[in-house]
């Protein structure tokens, strides 16, 4: 056997053995991922909680999982411009009926004369052989429109999802943002029930003092234990709540559950400048990830409609073969080989291809009002994030002037019951109304500071969010 045959047999064979994978690194197996956690004792600001949300809050993880796996369809698509080559080889032992198959050698050799007849030949109907074939096999597409649109396509799907990861980081920075501000909201709810707490026991001692003086009556000492216990089952709610707040914003983090946060940044109110209408639905066009989505599927739904209408063209590619044939890879082996080109034009398909062209049409008409509808969405999302802020910030101001006058209703009423001037009824209504101060102040910078973060979210800078920046939103 010669060199060459060796050579084509070598081949085949190595090609029916496993091979590596040629897929590179996108397709090997993904290490085990590490994040970063902030230690259980740090300080957790709103900032760590948005790049730790970014980075390992599981819609993210989703959405860049997803992107790979559209890079793995365009490369794909990609192939189909490409050689493909293969190889083969078998080895078979056959045994055929040739009468079955309709070849009666013997009546041929009968119809030759008396020169065959005399001949003495006898011609099995059965007939056993091996067979061995080896080759290698190649083939090209030279000209396929509806392929190449279908690879532009997938290119074009690449682009989708990175915008689909990129809307992912802002919707979880915007949501981690929240429920920081939920956590810190739950805290000062925390905090207030708790002086709450502190003034209703003060109350009652002044009660059960003014009792034993004389000044007051045991009703006043009862009302003012009954506040009292209010005030001890509100702290129990506050602490709930911020269990719940806590857990929350772990879970949107990316941090174990059971990790015990301490917050680094406070409520506070911070003024954000008036921004022109305009030039805030300017940079929301520009910025907001929705936008940049839509349009991407719109092109996306493009490229599907001309590679439905690139069906309708001809189609031209090559193929050659090239390989040894015999009867073992040693006996009778022979060089064999094809070469040829197929041109393939759909003449008649069923209506195939028209259906496909009518459903691309619909899609790409539905893309086109989902992308006039986000348009819409993103300006009302502006103009309802600039009204409501401003709302707002008078909202606060109106709890911080109402905390301040809580604060001295209460010292007057606590002064007249102190003299003996009246009961304890003003003070303890006014102890309630300190009290819901304190949570009204408390829910109006929570708003507040929700409301900006909102602004930021409608202008497409939720993961820029800074809280302590009162010159952005």
């Amino acid at each position: 056997m010669s060199a060459r045959r060796y050579a084509v047999v070598g081949l085949c064979l190595a090609a029916l053995s496993p091979m590596p994978s040629l897929a590179g690194p996108a397709a090997a197996a993904n290490p085990t991922e590490t994040l970063n956690f902030p230690d259980a004792a740090a300080a957790l600001s709103l900032r760590d909680a948005i790049d730790q949300a970014m980075a390992a809050n599981v819609q993210t993880l989703l959405a860049a999982a997803r992107r790979d796996e559209v890079a793995g369809d365009r490369r794909e698509a990609r192939s189909a411009f490409l050689p493909h080559v293969s190889a083969r080889v078998s080895q078979a032992r056959r045994q055929n009926n040739l009468a079955a198959q309709g070849l009666d050698i013997q009546s041929a050799l009968d119809s030759l004369g008396p020169a065959a007849q005399n001949a003495d030949i006898t011609v099995p109907d059965v007939i056993t052989y091996n067979s061995f074939d080896a080759r290698a096999e190649l083939r090209q597409s030279l000209f396929d429109y509806s392929a190449w649109q279908q690879y532009k396509s997938a290119k074009l799907g690449e682009r989708v999802a990175a915008d689909q990861l990129a809307l992912a980081r802002e919707q979880v920075a915007s949501q981690a943002a929240i429920d920081y501000v939920g956590a810190l909201a739950a805290r000062a709810s925390v905090d207030a029930a708790r002086a709450d707490l502190e003034l209703a026991d003060r109350l009652a001692d002044l009660a059960a003092d003014q009792e034993n003086v004389g000044i007051a009556t045991g009703v006043d000492v009862i009302r003012a234990q009954t506040r009292q216990a209010r005030a001890q089952a509100r702290v129990a709610q506050a602490r709930t709540d911020r269990t719940r707040a806590d857990i929350q914003l772990a879970r949107t983090v990316g941090l174990p559950l059971d990790t015990p946060l301490v917050l680094s940044d406070d409520l506070h109110y911070s003024a954000v400048a008036d921004g022109d209408l305009s030039a805030d639905l300017s940079t929301a066009f520009a910025s907001r990830a929705e936008l940049n989505l839509a349009q991407g599927q719109l092109a996306v739904r493009r490229a599907q409609l001309a590679g439905a209408r690139g069906a309708r063209l001809p189609s031209l590619s090559a193929s050659a073969t090239y390989g040894e044939a015999g009867n073992t890879y040693h006996e009778n082996v022979e060089d064999t080989y094809t070469i040829g080109a197929q041109l393939e034009v759909p003449l008649f398909d069923g209506g195939a291809i028209n259906a496909r062209i009518d459903s691309a049409t619909s899609r790409l008409d539905q893309q086109r009002i989902r992308y006039r509808d986000t348009r819409t969405q993103i300006e009302q999302d502006v103009r309802v994030a600039r009204q409501t802020l401003q709302t707002l910030a008078e909202q606060v101001r109106a709890a911080e002037s109402a905390f301040g006058l809580a604060k001295r209703e209460l010292d007057l009423s606590r002064d007249r019951f102190a003299e003996g001037i009246s009961d304890n009824v003003e003070v303890i209504d006014a102890q309630a109304a300190l009290a819901d101060a304190r949570n009204g102040r408390v829910s109006a910078l929570a708003d507040y500071t929700r409301a900006r973060i909102n602004l930021a979210a409608a202008l497409g800078r939720a993961g820029r969010f800074r809280l302590y920046e009162p010159a952005t939103p």
